[in-house]
């Protein structure tokens, strides 16, 4: 009886309700390799001036291209169509530039990571992606 008094204390910390907000998860960073660089929206477009012959491809889903445009010259991968996107990469000319995007960013990446990893020398990740490009008043094909 005498731990009573003792124990009492340590069991109602015990029983503190859990707190009110949960803690913020963030995805792990993606570490691009080498060959992959990220561009603002102005030095992408500058990019695409220089190297006529580069490769766009867009990461999002054609719903998305729809309803809001795209790049011009860009063709639609939709990197969450695994199997379909991980085909068309394999058929895409290697040695070419490309510049990879998609709505904000991280897709792009993803996908970017992905190509390095099949043999892409030259690969670039529109930074904050379709929608910063908007944002920035670059031209949009619809």
């Amino acid at each position: 009886m005498r731990l009573l008094p003792l124990l009492t204390p340590l069991l109602l910390v015990g029983c503190d309700p859990a707190p009110k907000t949960a803690p913020r998860l963030e995805p792990p960073a993606l570490i691009l390799p080498a060959s992959v660089k990220e561009l603002t929206p102005d030095e992408a477009e500058t990019f695409l001036t220089a190297q006529p012959a580069a490769l766009i491809i867009d990461a999002r889903m054609l719903e998305e291209l729809k309803n809001h445009g795209h790049i011009a010259r860009a063709q639609n991968i939709d990197f969450l169509n695994e199997k379909a996107a991980a085909e068309a990469l394999q058929q895409l000319d290697k040695s070419r530039p490309a510049l990879v995007y998609c709505a904000i960013g991280g897709r792009a990446r993803q996908m970017a990571v992905q190509m390095a990893g099949i043999g892409f020398k030259d690969v670039k990740v529109l930074a904050g992606g379709f929608n910063a490009w908007v944002a920035a008043g670059k031209p949009v094909t619809r």
